[in-house]
């Protein structure tokens, strides 16, 4: 089967539009991670940007290579605009990135079907990545929410991201006792 002739090129095109949108939303709740004072917490939500916009580029590289003579495709999709605030948009990508995973696991056995094997492992090792980032974004979410965001329930290392002091506690610094940095520089505790 041609790509171009396949519901697999409209799911990789669902995909690359999804991805790019997913980028953009994480870099807004970046921006209000950062406006907030959370440094720290706005880069991690940077990096995640940074992995959805790769997908993207997945996407629109399987697309490229091989839909032929195709210039536009057109499905119609969703544009979700929730994450308004810091706390929402956490929420929302926990849910946004549970959903991907799904998606692209279904998507992967229409491409299996189509004859797609490369593609549909593409859709498989992003749909792992999706799965992870909905972990790291509900770490997050669950920290941010409760106020926990630099407390840990046994000691830690804290590590400041602008000077490097370390330190072993339960909480993390108010203010670095070393540069003054504010907690918001502080690194973050994933799980």
């Amino acid at each position: 089967m041609e790509l171009s002739k396949s519901e697999t090129l409209i799911n990789l095109a669902k995909s690359f539009a999804g991805e790019a949108q997913a980028g953009l939303r994480y870099q807004f709740s970046a921006e209000l991670a950062l406006n907030q004072g959370y440094k720290i917490l706005s880069d991690e939500i940077k990096a995640l940007a940074k992995n959805e916009v790769n997908h993207a580029k997945v996407f629109f590289q399987a697309i490229t290579d091989g839909a032929g003579e195709l210039d536009n495709i057109e499905f119609t999709a969703g544009y979700p605009f929730k994450g308004t605030t810091l706390e929402n948009g956490l929420k929302f990508a926990i849910e946004a990135e549970r959903d991907e995973a799904h998606i692209y696991e279904k998507y992967a056995e229409i491409a299996i079907n189509e004859g797609f094997d490369e593609i549909a492992k593409k859709f498989k090792m992003i749909a792992a990545v999706e799965r992870r980032h909905a972990d790291i974004f509900n770490s997050l979410y669950e920290d941010f929410t409760s106020g926990n965001l630099y407390d840990a329930k046994e000691p830690k290392m804290w590590i400041c991201s602008e000077c490097g002091h370390i330190e072993t506690a339960v909480t993390a610094w108010s203010v670095c006792p070393l540069c003054s940095s504010t907690q918001g520089f502080v690194e973050l505790k994933l799980q």
